[in-house]
């Protein structure tokens, strides 16, 4: 699937890439594929997913809460850093948030592929008619395949959860990157930040293979 406007042209697509799904079984099945409770929420969304590949049920609201983030979420969504924080304390200490900024396509086919981990990434979403100002999104990529230059990644969004939309990487590739507003250590100031090529995972805590692709704690 490219980049389809039209809208006909995507119900078919979606609907064989659901039979596709049916033949050869869907990647991570382990994993619920969260419908996010609000047009704010993919990031608690995305977080309740990656927990439910790893046996955790977390609920969004449970994550939006214990950030106290009720308010901000709705003007502003959650970053990186409020998804860390977030992790700690779902997991209560049990499981660690990994990030990288400057990610390759690369690093994503390996934790799928050899690690066999689903990865959160931050884009620019393709929402469609839905599309405003700000289409900075999480979502969960789920399949790579670089021979043919597709990837599949879990959307949270309403029209796109149940079945992992499908978009070339080169597509993906021109997106992946979001910014956010964060306040200045000390002061009540505000900046804006760029996140380029972010990708994150969550791992029970002693897993130490995310440090070998260059991850960092958060």
């Amino acid at each position: 699937m490219e980049i389809e406007k039209n809208k006909a042209v995507r119900r078919v697509l979606r609907h064989l890439l659901a039979l596709e799904d049916k033949v050869k079984g869907v990647a991570f099945p382990g994993m619920k594929r969260v419908r996010q409770i609000d047009a704010y929420s993919c990031g608690p969304a995305v977080i309740s997913a990656l927990f439910s590949f790893l046996g955790v049920q977390v609920s969004q609201r449970k994550i939006i809460t214990s950030l106290r983030a009720q308010k901000k979420i709705k003007s502003l969504g959650l970053n990186i850093s409020d998804l860390a924080r977030a992790t700690g304390a779902a997991g209560k200490g049990a499981f660690v948030f990994w990030k990288k900024s400057g990610a390759k396509i690369s690093d994503l086919q390996t934790i799928i592929n050899k690690y066999k981990f689903p990865v959160g990434v931050e884009w620019q979403g393709v929402f469609y008619e839905d599309e405003d100002e700000d289409n900075g999104h999480y979502g969960i990529v789920t399949e790579v395949d670089k021979s043919a230059g597709y990837l599949r990644m879990a959307d949270s969004y309403s029209k796109f959860v149940g079945v992992d939309r499908r978009f070339r990487i080169k597509d993906f590739e021109k997106r992946w990157w979001d910014q956010n507003e964060v306040s200045v250590s000390g002061t009540s100031k505000k900046k804006t930040v760029t996140d380029h090529k972010m990708m994150f995972v969550i791992t029970p805590k002693g897993v130490i293979w995310p440090r070998k692709l260059g991850m960092v704690k958060a």
